[in-house]
């Protein structure tokens, strides 16, 4: 089970890393889509993906794990429904290109004309722009200040000195 701990030790380490602020927010996008999808091939398709593109694994895995808790309970309030919709306003071209991969030896398994593969699609689709402006702004304004702030800052050098402070670091930092 995510803890509270672990939620600020994985938000430390990531606004604190090397990485530039896109690839944090590619990462959330791509973690978002394997969270909203139905477990299967589609997901391992994402997870490859997100190999592939240079983007930080360790934020699209919690965001993987934010959004498959968030999809469980939304499924059948939200993903199912959503999906039904989509797959119903469809042209006939899109119709087509669905009856097609369900009967394709290899696209049937990424179960395109599933109505929950199809509402967590759409819902990732209306979820995508905001998600990647938002997170990218974010990190990148959080580091910016993070860096200054720290730099210039009296007190991190004192309490760097303490104990405490240190075993603090160590738990939430490694």
């Amino acid at each position: 089970m995510i803890t509270l701990l672990q939620i600020c030790r994985w938000l430390y380490r990531t606004l604190n890393s090397d990485v530039r602020p896109w690839q944090i927010g590619v990462a959330v996008l791509l973690g978002a889509l394997a969270g909203l999808l139905p477990l299967g091939l589609g997901t391992l398709v994402v997870f490859l993906a997100i190999l592939l593109i240079n983007c930080h694994f360790g934020t699209a895995f919690f965001a993987f794990g934010i959004f498959r808790l968030m999809a469980w309970p939304l499924q059948l309030v939200l993903i199912r429904p959503l999906g039904a919709a989509f797959t119903d306003h469809l042209p006939q071209a899109g119709k087509d290109f669905l009856v097609q991969a369900a009967t394709t030896p290899v696209l049937s398994l990424f179960r395109l004309d599933y109505f929950d593969v199809a509402g967590g699609f759409a819902l990732w689709l209306l979820l995508a722009l905001p998600l990647l402006i938002f997170t990218t702004l974010f990190f990148r304004r959080y580091q910016d200040v993070l860096t200054q702030k720290l730099a210039q800052s009296r007190v991190m050098k004192v309490l760097s000195q303490i104990w405490l402070f240190k075993a603090l670091r160590y738990v939430f930092v490694g």
